[in-house]
């Protein structure tokens, strides 16, 4: 199962708006606040639900209208649904379109809390995940019956990451199939992700097994997606969403995210990827524009958000390499970094001579 595409209208922040993505790897650049993790939680909540339809047997719409409102409530966490419909005068609605290769899912939200569904048709995925820009095995101890209980408040996809954590491991056939995904990873961690009495452990052969808490943190993302393709939670013909893959992490291993991301994109998960960082968008880049084995099968496309003004609707670029696109904010700011670092060089050599 690929998405293929997503047209949104008077949803959250945006107006009107239509992507096409790429069965591989889709990148997603911008400012803050122009929308990029909406658009991957309201792909991932369509997905899921769809997911919870099959496994509950034939649901009429307006049941399916009802999950898709709870599961919207649980991922964006607004006060009532119809929140999530553009702010305008008097009453409004928001339209979704999603494409799943040839199937088609379209559904309203109401300002007055109302999910209409007006068609669906959506295949299910053999695996779909939403990773955090923060990781949870070093807090999922207690919080799937936390949050079953309400005791806390964050948002469903941390829910559902812990759930998908908490499998068993896989066994025979698919765990040679998923051997084969891990080995981008198992190079750069170095570590087994082990469960044991409800915590999670990574264990190593020079320092054995430690908590989760006293390795660092990025070293604890990198284990926590080992561990969901070790127990079948990804896995080919999957879905991934990775919100923000370079938090706390540093150079050396966004380098080893972005040949990851390559490397599973390549072997049949399609991966959508929000980001703000320099190096992680140019490792991806050059893989696509110099034709690499792993840019070739990974078919990256990356897709820039912005507000040019205060207010105005929210525009799209997309292209095949980050060069493909006009205004790149990332870019920019280093090359603003630049010209002010040498100013005050200029500055500094007048001043003494």
């Amino acid at each position: 199962m690929t998405v293929t595409a997503l047209s949104v209208k008077d949803f959250t922040a945006f107006s009107e708006t239509s992507l096409d993505f790429s069965p591989g790897l889709n990148v997603l650049i911008g400012a803050n606040a122009v929308g990029k993790t909406h658009l991957m939680k309201l792909i991932y909540t369509v997905l899921k639900t769809a997911e919870a339809a099959s496994v509950n047997g034939g649901l009429g719409w307006e049941q399916l209208g009802l999950k898709l409102g709870e599961k919207l409530s649980g991922v964006f966490k607004p006060d009532r649904v119809g929140r999530l419909v553009k702010r305008a005068r008097g009453r409004n609605h928001a339209e979704v379109v999603l494409r799943c290769e040839s199937n088609e899912t379209a559904f309203h939200i109401t300002t007055l809390d109302r999910i209409e569904i007006k068609q669906w048709s959506v295949p299910t995925t053999t695996s779909c995940v939403f990773l955090p820009a923060h990781e949870v095995l070093s807090i999922y101890p207690n919080l799937i019956p936390a949050y079953q209980n309400r005791e806390l408040s964050f948002d469903e996809t941390i829910y559902d990451l812990c759930v998908a954590l908490s499998a068993a491991p896989l066994r025979g056939p698919r765990l040679n199939q998923a051997n084969e995904l891990l080995k981008p990873l198992e190079k750069a961690v170095l570590r087994r992700v082990v469960m044991k009495g409800g915590r999670f452990y990574l264990q190593s052969q020079g320092e054995g097994m430690l908590e989760a808490p006293l390795v660092a943190e990025g070293l604890r993302k990198l284990g926590q997606l080992m561990h969901l393709i070790a127990n079948g939670s990804l896995a080919r013909a999957g879905v991934l969403f990775w919100d923000e893959p370079e938090t706390n992490l540093n150079p050396k291993l966004i380098t080893t995210v972005a040949r990851m991301l390559l490397a599973l994109a390549g072997a049949g998960v399609q991966i959508f990827v929000t980001t703000h960082d320099y190096l992680l968008t140019n490792e991806l880049s050059v893989a696509a524009e110099y034709g690499t084995p792993a840019g070739r099968a990974a078919k990256p496309r990356f897709f820039c958000l912005s507000r040019p003004k205060s207010r105005s609707p929210i525009q799209v670029q997309y292209g095949d390499t980050i060069a493909d696109i006009e205004e790149n904010p990332i870019l920019q700011e280093f090359a603003a970094h630049y010209d002010r670092q040498q100013q005050l060089f200029n500055q500094s050599k007048s001043s003494k001579e």
